[in-house]
């Protein structure tokens, strides 16, 4: 996790970089809008998220959010500001959510948290399997994707084949127990799509997939047990990492 930081007060800047090194978050801190849009731009698609002071000298919040909107990768952006006169002007210049001075510990974390949720899709590299999380694309896979979490779901999908499923938010890490801890050749998991529900298996040689498709009143039922389970892979299995992705050998 990396999270970028406007924020031109001394004594907010050093509570943030507290808050961050006790949670283990990366960051940078910039002072005025121009050096975060600057940061922006240098790293590029290094960012889970950006907190967003509005009032900062040489250039505010709103105008660098417009600038990065038109100008770098979509990441999200959350306000983080006194003056709450600001709030109905925050999504018009493509912030995505607002929270206001003072606020709690508790709050930020969970806001960061909200907002940081992403797609896991999953592809084949010579023998090994990538799992990888990646950024939203858009306002709207950010709005899915949160909405999807508070529902205990996830957005998941194999890359090369078009198969995408509305999975269990743990998924990623039974696929990873089941490959590498297990040495399983087949993953079995629900496609909990609402208009197309099924039981999926994915097999470790080639990734491939086989759904069998289930009635919703049938998907209700093994959506129960499924939970049950999944509650045994809240830990990831260990493996070797990279960089916003998780390789797994194949059998």
């Amino acid at each position: 996790m990396k999270i970028l930081v406007a924020e031109d007060n001394r004594e907010q800047q050093m509570l943030i970089e507290i808050l961050m090194d006790n949670w283990g978050y990366g960051f940078d801190i910039a002072s005025n809008g121009r050096k975060t849009v600057e940061l922006a731009k240098k790293n590029e698609g290094k960012y889970d998220l950006c907190l967003m002071d509005i009032d900062m000298p040489i250039m505010d919040g709103f105008e660098a959010t417009k600038i990065m909107r038109r100008k770098i990768q979509y990441f999200p952006i959350m306000a983080v500001t006194g003056n709450s006169g600001y709030k109905d002007n925050l999504l018009e210049v493509g912030i995505d959510e607002y929270l206001q001075k003072p606020y709690g510990s508790d709050k930020l974390y969970a806001k960061i948290n909200e907002l940081t949720v992403k797609a896991v899709k999953i592809y084949k590299e010579q023998n090994q399997i990538i799992l990888v999380k990646e950024m939203p694309m858009n306002p709207d896979e950010l709005k899915e994707l949160r909405e999807l979490d508070t529902k205990g779901l996830a957005k998941f999908s194999l890359i090369d084949t078009g198969y995408k499923f509305i999975v269990h938010k743990n998924l990623q890490n039974k696929i990873s127990h089941d490959f590498v801890a297990k040495g399983k050749l087949l993953s079995e998991f629900l496609d909990r799509s609402t208009d197309d529900p099924g039981i999926i298996h994915v097999y470790a040689s080639n990734l491939h997939a086989s759904k069998r498709h289930i009635l919703p009143e049938v998907l209700e039922q093994l959506a129960q047990k499924e939970d049950e389970e999944m509650k045994n892979y809240t830990a990831k299995a260990e493996y070797p990492e990279k960089e916003n992705s998780e390789s797994l050998k194949s059998s």
